[in-house]
């Protein structure tokens, strides 16, 4: 039970930091960016009538990758306290 509860637990610090780095780059990303006026003029477009922030992922991808990543934390340290005992 205790390795279950481990595996849990590293599972959710593993998506947390996850989370938390895509959203730091994006705000990076997002500071550092500066049009280039000069190039855009060569190539005019027309413009979207629509805007996309991010894009949906099913719940169940959620779920799938934090079993996932709860069973490879399982598995680490299960190995573990048998090689280093």
């Amino acid at each position: 039970m205790k390795v279950i509860l481990s595996a849990v637990l590293g599972s959710v610090v593993i998506h947390i930091l996850y989370f938390i780095s895509t959203m730091i780059i994006g705000y990076i990303k997002t500071k550092k960016y500066t049009p280039d006026m000069e190039s855009s003029w060569g190539k005019v477009d027309t413009l979207q009538n629509k805007v996309e922030f991010g894009s949906t992922i099913s719940p169940i991808l959620y779920f799938v990758s934090f079993v996932g990543v709860t069973l490879i934390c399982g598995v680490i340290i299960i190995l573990s306290s048998k090689i280093f005992p």
